[in-house]
């Protein structure tokens, strides 16, 4: 089903006000290259056929890694490359989300608040491995909005159900492989691992630290998948 928008749509609709939104330089770049792609703005080539003379006129694409319209053929490479990495056992799908307080902070500072996503999550993953004994993995896609666009940073994880234990041999988590962790522990191992992080980087006050323990943060974990249907698509 073909969207209503396109996000150049919308970008050309705000106009001059995207400079209003508090964005900084690059992101600023970026929604300029959405908005222009494919269009006269970036210049164009045109086509002719030698046989019946038709001509027709192609648009230059901007190739920003962000654009929609230019980025397909990479994620279709991208998914192929990890599909061959599949082992046969269970996957779950984990995704870890980020409260809206933390959604300033995001858009000021955001590679510092995406490698602490990355990080808390990965070691809250292992923590709970290892309790198990296991040395577990996991790949991870990073997603900053939502479906209705608008600021929603969260981590999609693809985790196997199990890992390698102290004989270096392979172990589910569970024999039937229908459960890995509970959720609810995980949330709040994420979310304490990751205030911490903000407090060692000095990201943000206690005005900031205290609203986020009050809340409780997002861990979904979904039905385990086999390996050929492990969430990429």
């Amino acid at each position: 089903m073909q969207p209503r928008f396109e996000i150049a749509e919308i970008i050309s609709r705000l106009g001059n006000e995207v400079e209003n939104l508090g964005l900084n330089t690059w992101q600023l770049r970026t929604l300029s290259a959405i908005r222009r792609c494919r269009t006269a703005a970036l210049g164009g080539h045109v086509d002719a056929c030698d046989g019946c003379g038709n001509i027709s006129i192609s648009y230059n694409s901007c190739r920003n890694r962000h654009c929609p319209k230019c980025q397909g053929h990479k994620r279709e490479e991208w998914i192929q490359a990890r599909e061959q990495e599949l082992l046969p056992v269970p996957y779950f799908h984990v995704v870890f989300t980020l409260p809206s307080e933390l959604n300033p902070l995001s858009i000021h500072k955001p590679k510092a608040v995406y490698d602490i996503l990355y990080e808390s999550t990965w070691e809250t993953l292992s923590q709970f491995g290892n309790t198990q004994g296991l040395k577990m993995g996991m790949i991870a896609i990073l997603h900053t909005w939502g479906q209705n666009l608008s600021l929603h940073p969260h981590l999609h994880c693809i985790v196997p159900g199990g890992g390698i234990d102290k004989n270096k041999e392979w172990k589910n988590i569970r024999s039937d492989g229908k459960f890995l962790f509970l959720v609810k522990a995980l949330s709040k191992v994420f979310r304490a691992k990751y205030v911490s992080k903000l407090r060692t980087r000095n990201l943000g006050d206690q005005s900031l630290y205290d609203p986020l323990f009050k809340k409780n943060w997002i861990v979904y974990a979904k039905k385990p998948l086999s390996a050929d249907k492990a969430g990429f698509r």
